[in-house]
């Protein structure tokens, strides 16, 4: 680990794309479950099966006498892969949040098949809309706000970090792509209207909404290829500290060391 003294929050060195507009994943995941119906695939695993284990890797051995009590979130849960594995393995209290309700109905109808719908439980959700949230989050008997004791992300924030904001956009300024032969987006779905706020980058919202839903002694667990190590940490200092990470085969380029994906653990500051 490196010194930690930078506590500028960094910027993105990358611009607006179509992959931070729910227009986008809507699409995909229309098509993945038309291939779901027809072909039983459930989809694409985002960064790769290694990251996906890692992830479940870790929940499992830090959390492994707690299978029946550790509450899971999964943020962006897509397809509801991790969730899918963790119940394998025995966890009982897995949830699942999408703001694409294609997105639910496909991990609905894969946790169906598999028989795992009774230890998983998805709902389309909106995480970074505070009213919505809250709504979502009080359906238990006591009325009060489920707090999670893990909280997974692998690739929600890199997509909520590709969102182009209302103020910055012009008509004429279309979301760019590294996808060819994806169609355009349509200029509504170039935001996440849902939510949208002229004075705040919804990714700068996203840790202090993520720790609203962790209970104190909670860990959140990120993994990113957009943002390094260091600048998960420093964009997220105002509200988490630094627990551990994950490691990954490395590369070096240009003297320097580093890893294509970053997966960090956090906890709550109090």
């Amino acid at each position: 680990m490196t010194d930690h003294k930078d506590t500028s929050i960094p910027k993105a060195d990358f611009g607006p794309s179509v992959l931070g507009t729910k227009g986008y994943w809507d699409n995909v995941y229309d098509r993945e479950n038309v291939n779901y119906d027809d072909h039983g695939d459930i989809g694409e695993v985002w960064f790769g099966e290694e990251a996906a284990m890692k992830m479940v890797d870790w929940v499992e051995e830090h959390y492994e006498d707690e299978k029946e009590t550790c509450s899971v979130l999964d943020l962006g849960c897509g397809n509801g892969h991790l969730l899918l594995d963790l119940a394998e393995l025995g966890f009982e209290d897995l949830t699942g949040i999408d703001y694409s309700p294609s997105a639910i109905r496909l991990a609905n109808s894969i946790a169906k098949d598999k028989e795992l719908d009774g230890v998983i439980r998805y709902a389309a959700v909106d995480f970074l809309a505070e009213k919505e949230t809250l709504e979502w989050s009080r359906q238990g008997a006591d009325g009060e706000p489920k707090k999670f004791k893990v909280l997974l992300d692998k690739g929600t924030y890199d997509a909520i970090s590709l969102h182009q904001k209302k103020d910055a956009a012009s008509k004429d300024q279309q979301p760019q792509s590294q996808l060819k032969g994806e169609a355009e987006t349509k200029e509504e779905d170039k935001h996440l209207a849902e939510n949208d706020d002229s004075t705040e980058d919804l990714a700068d919202r996203y840790p202090r909404r993520v720790a609203a839903m962790m209970q104190d002694d909670g860990r959140l667990l990120i993994t990113s290829c957009n943002w390094t190590q260091e600048e998960l940490i420093r964009r997220f200092a105002h509200v988490f500290e630094y627990d551990s990470y994950i490691r990954y085969p490395t590369f070096k380029f240009g003297g320097v060391v580093g890893q294509t994906i970053s997966s960090v653990i956090f906890k709550k500051k109090h």
